[in-house]
């Protein structure tokens, strides 16, 4: 396969988390590709529409068009449209920040939030973001209403190797993630204290019918100084009946290919 595609969508997920855009140079060296590569493929997607090039310094950042194609997208799902009421009533409730998200080929997205914090530290990270399974309330959540099988393939898949860019705490191993799936399936709920992020706690539910597969999460998140597990708790049957009364109104996800058994 050429290396041209692979290169180029590397640019726009990379350029995604960067609002204000980003050099030439430093879109090269984060990426490791040659300057000259990373000026074909800038240029090449600044003439398609998916990226600009600011006048004035020279910059790269998304374009409309990429920006507009994801938001047609989103009004589609049906489950975002669903949502936004329960995810404002559950920002007015709990005064911290309510969000969705829905898996796609085996990975998990923030899609949609409201934030309830009116004033003091306000937690509200980008949308869009893939979610780290075994280290977010989100992931364990959904990984929760997986065939086990499926729940290892995933996690596996994304691996530990990358933790030094999360919180201190959480699991580290796979098994320790299957200890806490298996817990979170018992209990119904997920929370978790500063293993996505350093001081920041999460309380989470998946959106399924009774033994079928997670259509999405929802999520209760903030600093871990408000949002204490006793505090959290408190939050828990909110989160269940707005997740009840969702995963009554979506469908579940159709199951992916089957997973294979790795080669021994």
């Amino acid at each position: 396969m050429s290396a041209v595609l692979p290169r180029a969508l590397a640019v726009l997920e990379h350029l995604v988390a960067k609002p204000d855009g980003e050099f030439l140079g430093d879109v090269a060296d984060a990426l490791d590709m040659p300057r000259s590569a990373t000026h074909r493929i800038l240029s090449e997607l600044v003439d398609l529409g998916y990226l600009v090039q600011h006048p004035v310094d020279g910059r790269y950042s998304l374009g409309l068009r990429i920006v507009s194609q994801a938001l047609r997208h989103l009004a589609k799902i049906p489950l975002v449209d669903l949502a936004k009421p329960t995810l404002d009533r559950l920002a007015e409730l709990s005064g911290e920040l309510a969000r969705l998200s829905i898996p796609e080929n085996g990975s998990l997205l923030w899609i949609a939030k409201t934030q309830g914090a009116r004033s003091g530290l306000r937690y509200d990270p980008d949308a869009g973001r893939e979610i780290k399974l075994a280290r977010t309330s989100s992931g364990l959540a959904w990984l929760s209403t997986l065939p086990e099988q499926e729940a290892v393939h995933y996690i596996e898949r994304q691996g530990f190797d990358d933790l030094e860019n999360y919180g201190p705490d959480g699991v580290t191993t796979l098994e320790q993630a299957l200890e806490v799936v298996a817990r979170v399936r018992e209990d119904g709920y997920c929370y978790t204290d500063s293993t996505f992020e350093l001081g920041t706690a999460t309380i989470a539910v998946p959106i399924a019918e009774p033994g079928q597969r997670g259509s999405g999460v929802l999520s209760i998140a903030g600093p871990s100084v408000r949002l204490t597990l006793e505090r959290a708790l408190t939050m828990v049957p909110h989160l269940i009946d707005a997740a009840e009364e969702l995963a009554h109104l979506a469908p579940p996800p159709p199951p992916p290919p089957a997973v294979k058994e790795p080669k021994r």
